[in-house]
Formats: C-alpha cells, structure tokens, sequence
C-alpha cells in the first residue's frame, strides 16, 4: 500500500529578496567548477576505457 506524500505550497525558494552580487557570482563560480569537474570526470572515463579483444573463431 502506498502513503500518500504531502504537497507543499511553495511560492519562493531562499529568502524573499534578489540576490546579491556577491551571491550571484558566487553561484556562478560553483557552476563553472562543477561544469569542469564533470567535463575532467567524462573524459576520464573514456580514456579509462580498454577495447574489447575478440577471441579467435
């Protein structure tokens, strides 16, 4: 049996008025470095990767 999960009524997230430029830029700089940590985390993984060797029929 499921439970039901309650809605909330959210109108805003964080406070109530705009951002600062200190709290702009600081956002922005944490998604430029998460941008290039996944970009690095990607090619990464494909480097990481070896080819699969076919056996000999």
């Amino acid at each position: 049996m499921k439970k039901k999960s309650t809605e909330l009524d959210v109108d805003f997230i964080g406070g109530q008025g705009p951002l600062t430029k200190e709290e702009a830029l600081a956002i922005s700089e944490f998604i430029r470095k998460d941008k290039e940590k996944r970009k690095l985390k990607s090619q990464r993984r494909k480097i990481g990767r070896k080819p699969k060797t076919q056996l000999p029929a």
